[in-house]
C-alpha cells in the first residue's frame, strides 16, 4: 500500500460523533483523514435542539475560549402536556442554570457542526468534504483496511476506521454489523421549522430576563394528536426553533402528513401566541433511530467500529442523542489509539470501545430505557388519555364550585373512569414502572 493513500485513522461522517472520534485520535498522535459528504459539516442538518456541554467538555476541555456557536444557555426547561384547549406546563429554572458555561444550550447544528469540525482541523485533523463513502475494503480475511469514496482514484487506507455516518447506516449494513434498514416501529420522524423573531420579542413571550436566559419545553399530548410522539419549543437568539415527531410506523398508520401535525401544534391556542408574527425561515425533516439498547447493531468488527446515529444511540425521553453521540465518539477514538498502541486491530482488541461504553452513562442509559419505545407502542393510548385528564381534573380542582370539595373529588375519580377502568390503570403504570426500569 505504499503508493496508496494511508492514514493512522479514518473517520466516515463529520457529525458530533466523527468529529470527536477525530479530535481524541488526533490527540493521541495519529494521522487522521475525515470524511465528510456535505459541501461542510452541518450542511445536510437542519436542527435545533439542545446541546449538553459536559460532553463537550470531555472532547475539547477548552471548548469556551474557542467561542462556540451557541444560541442561549437553558436557564429554564421542562413539560408541557396539552389537551386540546389547555395545558398543564412543569417548569424548572434554578440559579445552577445561570453559571457560565452552562450546562446546555440551544444550538443550530449547520453553525455548530462547521465549528466543531474547523477545531478538529485546528488541532491537526485532514477533512475532506463533497465526498461520499461507497463502501469499505478489506483485506483477505475479510479485516477492514479502508474505504472506497466516490472520488477518483479514490481508495483511502487505514488500520481503523470508524463510522460515525449518522441514521442512514448503508456501511454499517455493508459492514455486517446490522442486518437491515431500521424499521419504521424503530425510527422517529422529526419535522422541524426555525421561526425568526427579534430577541427582544423572545425574550418577552417567554418572560427571560435577557439574551443570557432561554427557555426548552417539551410537549406531550395534543402536540402530537394524542399519539406517542413529543413536540418542543426551544428559545434561540433570534428566533425559535419548533417541532414535532412521530415514529414512522405511526404516520403510516394513521395516514398522517408530517407538516401538517406540525400546523396543528402550531395552531394550538396555548402555542400560536408565542408564534405570532414570526418569519418562517427554514423547514425541515429528519430521521431519528429509537433502537433502544436490545436492537443496537454490533458495534466492532475487525479494523472497524461504529459511533452515534448509525449504533441507534438516542435517549429519546430526555432529548439526547448529540452527546452520547460526542461521548461515543471519543470513546472510539480513545480506542482507535490504544489499539495503534498495541498494533491490535481485531475485533477482539477493539471491543474494549464497548466495555467503555458500558462503563460510561450511554449504555447504561440505553439499557434503562431498552423497553420504553415498546411500551408506547403496545399503549398507544397512554399520551392522550391520561394527558387529557389531567388537564380535565385541573380545570375541575381549580373552579370554584357549588358543590361539596368532596363532590368536586369524586367527579374527578369520574372522568378518570370514564377514560381508563382502575384495573387498564393498574397494568399501565405496571408496564410503565418496568419500561423505566429496564
Amino acid at each position: 500500500m505504499s503508493n496508496q493513500l494511508t492514514y493512522d485513522a479514518i473517520v466516515v461522517g463529520a457529525g458530533p460523533a466523527g468529529v470527536s472520534a477525530a479530535i481524541a485520535m488526533v490527540k493521541g498522535g495519529l494521522n487522521v483523514i475525515l470524511l465528510e459528504r456535505g459541501r461542510f459539516p452541518g450542511a445536510k442538518n437542519f436542527f435545533g435542539g439542545i446541546l449538553y456541554t459536559s460532553a463537550l467538555t470531555d472532547v475539547l476541555p477548552d471548548f469556551w475560549q474557542r467561542k462556540p456557536p451557541f444560541e442561549r444557555p437553558i436557564t429554564e426547561q421542562g413539560y408541557w402536556l396539552l389537551s386540546p384547549d389547555s395545558v398543564m406546563r412543569l417548569m424548572h429554572k434554578s440559579e445552577e442554570y445561570q453559571r457560565e458555561p452552562a450546562n446546555a444550550y440551544s444550538v443550530l447544528r449547520a453553525n455548530f457542526d462547521a465549528w466543531f469540525a474547523e477545531q478538529a482541523v485546528e488541532l491537526g485533523v485532514l477533512l475532506i468534504t463533497k465526498t461520499t463513502v461507497t463502501d469499505l475494503l478489506r483485506d483477505g480475511p475479510g479485516r477492514v483496511i479502508g474505504v472506497t469514496t466516490d472520488r477518483p482514484e479514490g481508495n483511502v487506507y487505514a488500520p481503523v476506521v470508524i463510522i460515525a455516518e449518522g441514521v442512514n447506516n448503508l456501511l454499517t449494513q455493508r459492514a455486517g454489523l446490522i442486518a437491515t434498514d431500521l424499521p419504521p416501529a424503530y425510527v422517529a420522524l422529526s419535522v422541524k421549522e426555525y421561526i425568526g423573531l427579534p430577541p427582544k420579542e423572545v425574550e418577552a413571550r417567554f418572560g427571560l430576563p435577557g439574551a443570557k436566559d432561554g427557555v426548552a419545553i417539551d410537549v406531550f399530548g395534543d402536540a402530537t394528536l394524542g399519539l406517542p410522539g413529543t413536540a418542543f419549543i426551544y428559545t434561540d437568539k433570534a428566533g425559535l426553533s419548533v417541532g414535532v415527531g412521530l415514529l414512522l410506523e405511526e404516520f403510516v398508520h394513521h395516514n398522517l402528513c408530517p407538516y401538517d401535525l406540525l400546523a396543528h401544534f402550531k395552531q394550538h391556542p396555548v402555542v400560536q401566541p408565542l408564534l405570532a408574527g414570526g418569519e418562517s425561515l427554514e423547514y425541515g425533516a429528519h430521521l431519528i433511530p429509537e433502537t433502544g439498547y436490545d436492537r443496537m447493531p454490533q458495534l466492532m468488527a475487525d479494523g472497524l467500529m461504529v459511533a452515534g446515529d448509525a449504533a441507534g444511540m438516542v435517549d429519546a425521553l430526555h432529548r439526547e442523542g448529540t452527546n452520547l453521540a460526542m461521548t461515543a465518539g471519543r470513546l472510539a477514538g480513545e480506542t482507535a489509539v490504544e489499539a495503534h498502541r498495541c498494533g491490535d486491530f481485531s475485533a477482539s482488541f477493539l471491543r474494549a470501545y464497548r466495555h467503555r461504553l458500558e462503563d460510561s452513562f450511554v449504555l447504561k442509559d440505553l439499557k434503562q430505557y431498552r423497553h420504553l419505545t415498546d411500551f408506547l407502542g403496545t399503549t398507544p393510548h397512554f399520551m392522550g388519555t391520561y394527558i387529557d385528564f389531567m388537564n380535565q381534573a385541573a380545570l375541575r380542582y381549580f373552579t370554584a364550585h357549588d358543590m361539596p370539595k368532596r363532590d368536586m373529588e369524586k367527579e374527578i375519580v369520574g372522568l378518570l373512569r370514564q377514560r381508563r377502568s382502575f384495573l387498564g390503570l393498574a397494568w399501565d403504570m405496571l408496564k410503565l414502572l418496568r419500561a423505566l426500569r429496564g
